[in-house]
């Protein structure tokens, strides 16, 4: 059977095809870390869009490469909603405003925290000025999103996330708004674990020439 490669968000409808024909797929877009100073690591998943298995024990020669370090989980008043972008939420069928509004609805079951909705920008102003990590530092209790990655900084960044769709930091979440007031911490053991197996999922772009993403990928 043939495999296609699939780059970036606009190619939700390939993507569903895939699925619904068992066509294996790799899918690549921006990797989870390490691309502070300029975009240098892909993630590539092979038949999804996040990495979203069960975390696989890992060296970490390939974390040291991306200068992560992890933060102190710290307490917080708000909830920081981060919506997807309209277009990685077409992959799910769901529509960008109407999630936000049932989103917060649902929270406002839940607790009576303010809510703060932060709404994805272009990579060139998000990078420069009012970072996600500004953001979280600012008074925040936990994130929310669906599918973003925005979940996978926070966890990192010290604070808890609540994940409501398929999501490589859903392992290491809540999963539901039901848990707002006490979502899941994960140890730094735990981070860690995850942070390697994470690792093996995004590549350079001369990792990807060489063979080292296939081989990874396919070991």
């Amino acid at each position: 059977m043939c495999s296609s490669d699939l780059r970036g968000m606009k190619f939700g409808p390939a993507v569903q095809e895939c699925w619904q024909t068992g066509r294996t797929f790799y899918y690549i877009d921006n990797g989870y870390f390490g691309n502070a100073l300029h975009k240098r690591w892909f993630r590539i998943i092979k038949n999804h869009s996040h990495e979203i298995r069960p975390v696989i024990p890992r060296d970490r020669s390939r974390l040291d490469l991306c200068d992560v370090k992890l933060k102190r989980f710290s307490p917080g008043t708000k909830i920081l909603v981060a919506p997807p972008s309209a277009k990685s939420l077409t992959l799910w069928n769901l529509d960008a405003e109407q999630w936000v509004t049932d989103t917060v609805a649902e929270i406002k079951k839940h607790t009576d925290r303010p809510i703060e909705i932060r709404i994805k920008r272009p990579r060139a102003e998000r990078f420069k000025e009012d970072t996600i990590e500004q953001a979280l530092a600012n008074d925040v209790h936990c994130l929310i999103t669906y599918n973003s990655v925005a979940a996978c900084e926070a966890i990192m960044l010290g604070k808890p996330a609540v994940c409501l769709g398929p999501n490589a930091a859903a392992i290491l979440s809540s999963t539901t708004l039901a848990e707002i007031e006490n979502p899941h911490m994960p140890t730094y053991d735990e981070r860690e674990a995850w942070l390697r197996h994470l690792s093996y999922s995004q590549f350079t772009f001369d990792e990807m020439s060489n063979g080292t993403a296939w081989s990874i990928l396919n070991g």
